[in-house]
C-alpha cells in the first residue's frame, strides 16, 4: 500500500503555511502592512497548519476501506495536485477518490482505467486518497462482497 499521496498533501499544506507566514512577515516589515492585515495572514497560516496536521494524522492512523468498483470517469476539479477518479459499485454507490501523479506511477504503473474492468481499490476513508489498486478476479470479488 502506498501512503505517499496522503503525505504529499500533508507536507505541501505545511510548507504552504510556512511560506505564507514568511511572506506575511516580509510584507509587515518591508511593505509596512497594518497589524490587521498581518492578522489575516496568521489566520490563513493557522488554517493551513491545521489541515496539514490533520493529513499527517490520516497518514499515521489510516482508516482503510476496500471496495470493488467499476471506473466511471476522472476529473481534475477541486484537486490541487492530482486527479479525482469517480467509481461506481454494484449497488450504484458512487465513490470520488483522489490520486496524485506520483502514486499513480507507483501503484498503477501508468496504465489507464478501463470502464469494462472491475477494480479492487483500497483507500483512506477520511481523506478519500487511493492507496492500492488491483484488477478484480472472480475470487477477489467474492472475498470482498
Amino acid at each position: 500500500m502506498c501512503f505517499d499521496g496522503i503525505w504529499i498533501k500533508a507536507i505541501s499544506l505545511l510548507v504552504m503555511s510556512v511560506i505564507t507566514l514568511i511572506c506575511g512577515i516580509y510584507a509587515l516589515k518591508k511593505m509596512k502592512w497594518k497589524p490587521y492585515e498581518f492578522m489575516v495572514v496568521i489566520v490563513v497560516c493557522i488554517f493551513l497548519l491545521i489541515l496539514g496536521c490533520k493529513n499527517v494524522n490520516y497518514a499515521i492512523n489510516p482508516e482503510i476501506k476496500t471496495i470493488s468498483v467499476n471506473y466511471n470517469y476522472q476529473s481534475s476539479n477541486g484537486v490541487i495536485f492530482g486527479r479525482e477518479y469517480h467509481f461506481v459499485d454494484e449497488k450504484d454507490n458512487s465513490y470520488d477518490l483522489t490520486m496524485d501523479p506520483i502514486t499513480t506511477r507507483k501503484i498503477f504503473q501508468n496504465k489507464d482505467f478501463n470502464k469494462k474492468t472491475k477494480y479492487i481499490i483500497k483507500y483512506e476513508k477520511k481523506s478519500n486518497v487511493i492507496i492500492y489498486i488491483d484488477e478484480a478476479t472472480n475470487t477477489n470479488v467474492n472475498q470482498i462482497s
